[in-house]
């Protein structure tokens, strides 16, 4: 079990990406149902504290973020990290729309949107593939998660778990290692489960 605070204040160089990112977001959430966050600090602390959360732990120079929805955690790790490699999986093509017009507004050289689900079976998006770091949030419990992650592992790299503290004594239970942080209001406690 290890503790952690959230990370130093992000660099001001990162607001005004952000602040547009948040804006695009509830342009978009009024027309199509993106996310369940309709305020701007929701945005801020639900969204882009919650990712940045997991800047320390990344491993390596590329990211697969799967069942990204609207592009969350990914889009917040590709701002924060320009030097990482990006790629956000969803099988939704709404959410991949919205996703391919916030790399386009934000100008994410280092970021690709690819609709498709996860997984190793033949309909799998981007056979073959592997990266330094996965991440899944909200996406089934936590053996599935980790099942989805796996196949594009690459040796060496790391899973990143975003999860609520539900699901921290099966994690523990299963020798995975957990981080604890705390989000302002309205976010609360939370965990993030690593696995190899």
């Amino acid at each position: 079990m290890a503790n952690a605070s959230l990370p130093p204040a992000r660099p001001p160089e990162l607001a005004p990406a952000l602040e547009r990112l948040a804006a695009e977001l509830l342009r978009w959430n009024q027309r199509i149902n993106l996310t369940g966050y309709r305020d701007p600090e929701e945005v801020r602390v639900g969204l882009f504290l919650d990712a940045l959360a997991l800047v320390p732990h990344l491993a390596g120079d590329s990211l697969l973020d799967i069942g990204s929805g609207a592009g969350f955690p990914g889009l917040v790790l590709a701002l924060a990290r320009p030097d990482l490699a990006v790629t956000l999986l969803e099988p939704r093509a709404k959410r991949v729309s919205f996703q391919k017009h916030a790399i386009r507004t934000l100008g994410l050289g280092n970021v690709r949107a690819v609709q498709g689900r996860a997984g190793n079976g033949p309909d799998a998006a981007l056979p073959g593939e592997v990266f330094s770091t996965v991440t899944v949030k909200a996406v089934g419990s936590l053996a599935d998660s980790l099942a989805l992650a796996r196949p594009y592992l690459a040796p060496g790299g790391r899973i990143l778990l975003p999860r609520g503290r539900g699901d921290r004594a099966a994690a523990l239970d299963a020798g995975l290692a957990v981080v604890d942080y705390e989000l302002p209001p309205p976010g609360g406690r939370r965990i993030i489960v690593l696995a190899g």
